[in-house]
């Protein structure tokens, strides 16, 4: 008799083991999909965050090329200005600047 309440316990302890266990199981199922969704969601926000840097970095750069277009484009009239104000040094300039060139690429 003292063997058979023994196995009873015994058994009741394997079955609460047995349903600790599915319930263990359970609970780590849930957190695994807990700690997906939280990474899912820090990696949109990741992305959002990326997305956002890089058009406020591309706007800063077309912002930066349309400056410098400008800019080229009025250096580019005031060449043209100065050598149809002045042709004669228009022209000795271009002829030392090729000749300064040669003297630098020119065989030594």
């Amino acid at each position: 008799m003292a063997q058979s309440a023994q196995a009873r316990n015994g058994s009741a302890s394997v079955q609460d083991l047995e349903v600790q266990i599915e319930a263990l199981k359970g609970d780590i199922a849930q957190i695994a999909r807990t700690l997906g969704d939280l990474s899912e969601a820090k990696k949109n926000d990741m992305r959002d965050s990326v997305q956002r840097r890089a058009a406020e970095i591309r706007e800063r750069g077309e912002a930066t090329v349309a400056g410098m277009q400008s800019r080229g484009a009025e250096l580019g009239e005031q060449a043209a200005d100065a050598v149809r104000r002045q042709p004669a040094a228009a022209m000795g300039i271009a002829v030392g600047l090729g000749f300064l060139v040669g003297l630098m690429t020119g065989r030594r």
